[in-house]
């Protein structure tokens, strides 16, 4: 049968129907959902979830140190959102949406699972992707998710005898409010 004008149109309409239906299709896989230790403040449980796996990658603990699921990396992020511009919120929900799209990872990365239920191996060569990316917007992505984890992470107390970190002198560490005179 030849090809016409009007064929090879209806084709490639086709074609793309089920390109979109099969993105959407790997988009809508299910998070592997975690339980946080706190109610969230900011983060949905599912952009929670996200974060909390891509803290256990950049953070994973040993010798020594703590890992960051140990430590509610994730849940500590949520908290400190809560105090600054909701915007920011939005924008590292918006990262970790995009970091959990299926569609997107394998379109980019060649994972056709959502981040959080692939195997570590696979979330730490889809981190280091962003990291490496060509697209700037990746690279900037990565670069604040990373920075605000590892932030979090090595501003806990758990994480300070692991690196050799004594501590602030006496009288500068921050007390809670409620021990304010």
């Amino acid at each position: 049968m030849a090809w016409t004008r009007r064929r090879l149109i209806q084709g490639t309409l086709a074609g793309a129907g089920l390109l979109a239906l099969g993105g959407v299709g790997l988009s809508w896989q299910p998070t592997v959902m975690r339980t946080p230790s706190a109610p969230l403040r900011v983060l949905s449980p599912r952009s929670y979830s996200v974060l909390a796996a891509a803290a256990d990658r950049i953070c994973p603990g040993g010798n020594g140190l703590p890992a960051a699921g140990d430590l509610d990396i994730a849940g500590q992020i949520d908290a400190l959102l809560a105090t600054m511009h909701p915007g920011v919120g939005t924008e590292l929900g918006q990262v970790l949406g995009l970091l959990e799209n299926a569609a997107a990872g394998l379109l980019f990365d060649g994972n056709p699972r959502p981040f959080s239920g692939s195997a570590p191996a696979v979330q730490d060569a889809v981190l280091e992707g962003w990291r490496t990316s060509r697209l700037s917007v990746r690279r900037q992505a990565y670069k604040a998710l990373r920075g605000l984890v590892a932030s979090a992470y090595y501003a806990s107390l758990a994480t300070w005898a692991g690196v050799g970190y004594p501590g602030p002198p006496p009288g500068l560490l921050h007390r809670p409010p409620a021990e304010v005179p």
